[in-house]
């Protein structure tokens, strides 16, 4: 069988988020997107099954990789009808790998170790799955830092949340984005390091199968996006993607919330990166003609 020429299909080669190119954790220099997972089982969660959320998101990844592949070398604006200048995403998006299995205390240090070396080095870590305690070992590592919260349980009072869910329950979303949006300027302290907590409860009432803590309201998938444009815009330290349990039933709805939240992620990326921004607040990629 001759060897092949032409790009892989999306399907094969060696996984890595979004097929962006591996390094060790040492190489990462300023201004770049450091890709972490964490194959970790909490035991408080309320169901199995966090431990595959890394795999299950880069998978979804897979299918966003047009930067690594000459066919899709071109992405455009739909709506604007523009080209997107994206030169350098492969550059400066990596991935770091998994954090190695072993005891609870050992994952915990190897996080908080990984996180303070990403943000010594400049860079923003972009970590997939985890737990609130694996959230709270992140913050941790960040002296001082601020916490934006796009669902999960409702936090520290001190913490920016973004539809969060009252006491681990049902909450209706009625939010006005306008005015959270000031908000969030007049919240953000520039001197401190900024977190962001980006679980997927934070969407809407029609997806709440897709997570493990049920909600009422929540955020449409435009809500969700434009947020992450906006805070892609700030000098992010780590975003933390939480609340995916890819073990659910039916793949129809697992495929479902992957993609719900790579698709919202990628907002985060072009704009953390410089790119698609000239419409804040807005999905600016080929990619949302899939979502």
């Amino acid at each position: 069988m001759p060897l092949r020429s032409a790009p892989l299909p999306r399907m094969a080669g060696h996984l890595s988020f979004m097929r962006a190119q591996t390094k060790a954790i040492c190489d990462v220099r300023p201004g770049d997107l450091a890709v972490l997972g964490i194959p970790f089982e909490d035991t408080s969660a309320p169901h199995a099954g966090q431990s595959l959320a890394p795999r299950a998101l880069r998978e979804t990844s897979v299918y966003f990789g047009w930067h690594a592949n000459p066919q899709f070398s071109h992405p455009v604006d739909i709506d604007a009808r523009q080209d997107i200048q994206t030169d350098g995403l492969h550059e400066r998006l990596c991935d770091l790998g998994d954090i190695s299995p072993g005891p609870e205390d050992e994952i915990h240090a190897a996080l908080r170790a990984a996180t303070s070396q990403i943000s010594r080095n400049g860079a923003c870590a972009v970590i997939l799955g985890g737990s609130d305690r694996l959230s709270e070992t992140v913050q941790s590592a960040l002296p001082e830092c601020q916490t934006a919260q796009l669902g999960g349980p409702s936090g520290d009072a001190c913490d920016f949340q973004i539809a969060p869910l009252l006491n681990g329950g049902g909450t209706t979303c009625t939010l006005d984005t306008a005015a959270q949006r000031a908000a969030f300027t007049q919240w953000r302290d520039v001197s401190k390091p900024l977190f962001v907590r980006f679980d997927l409860s934070v969407f809407e009432t029609s997806l709440s199968a897709l997570c493990d803590r049920p909600r009422l309201g929540g955020c449409d998938l435009d809500t969700v996006v434009q947020w992450l444009s906006a805070l892609g815009q700030h000098e992010v330290s780590a975003i933390m993607l939480t609340g995916l349990n890819p073990n659910r039933p039916g793949m129809g709805v697992v495929k479902v919330g992957q993609r719900l939240m790579v698709t919202a992620l990628l907002a985060f990326i072009y704009a953390r990166l410089g790119f698609g921004i000239d419409h804040p607040g807005r999905l600016t990629s080929e990619e949302n003609v899939l979502t």
